[in-house]
């Protein structure tokens, strides 16, 4: 009779350690699926900037045929995005939508930034004022633009070699979630 009511007692507290188990177990993959995620941080809001910047210019140009151009620009985007946002479920480190649009979008800046300098820039940019001040001040925007894709070009080369920072981290981290189950 000892040991039923011992088992009885037990049986509550064994429920509730894989209980607490679990629900560790689920906090653990969390964390590493949100630092997984968030790898790829800027390049998200990088991503939304310029599909964005886009979507203004398109509709800047709704009745134009330089419409065409951002509205290619955005298809590729959302591409991106799509891309971007199935990697909370499944993890890769390669991203080839979104380095397809920062390498059309620093192209697109590119031959923008050429625009700037020939009598293209009034038809391409008929919301702005054709003087020599709005070239430069578009073509400073253009440069800063080409900076940031830069800087997100390389962020996606560091991440598809795993030499990003948070890579480091989530391997550290990784390490520490093994060396706890081991001493369990």
């Amino acid at each position: 009779m000892k040991t039923v009511a011992s088992q009885r007692r037990q049986t509550p507290q064994s429920k509730d350690k894989i209980l607490a188990n679990a629900i560790e177990k689920n906090r653990q993959d969390m964390s590493l699926k949100s630092m997984q995620f968030n790898r790829f941080m800027m390049v998200r809001y990088a991503t939304a900037f310029f599909f964005f910047v886009n979507l203004y210019w398109a509709l800047l140009m709704r009745h134009t045929w330089v419409v065409v151009i951002p509205l290619v620009i955005m298809v590729i985007a959302s591409l991106a995005i799509v891309e971007q946002i199935k990697l909370f479920g499944t993890h890769t480190n390669q991203l080839v939508y979104s380095k397809l649009f920062f390498r059309t979008q620093a192209i697109l800046n590119i031959a923008l930034m050429i625009s700037t300098m020939t009598p293209l820039f009034a038809s391409l940019f008929q919301f702005v004022n054709n003087t020599s001040n709005n070239r430069y001040t578009v073509l400073f925007l253009l440069l800063l633009g080409t900076g940031l894709i830069l800087v997100v070009n390389r962020r996606l080369n560091l991440i598809a070699s795993n030499h990003d920072k948070y890579y480091s981290r989530l391997v550290a981290y990784q390490a520490i979630l093994k060396d706890n189950k081991e001493m369990k």
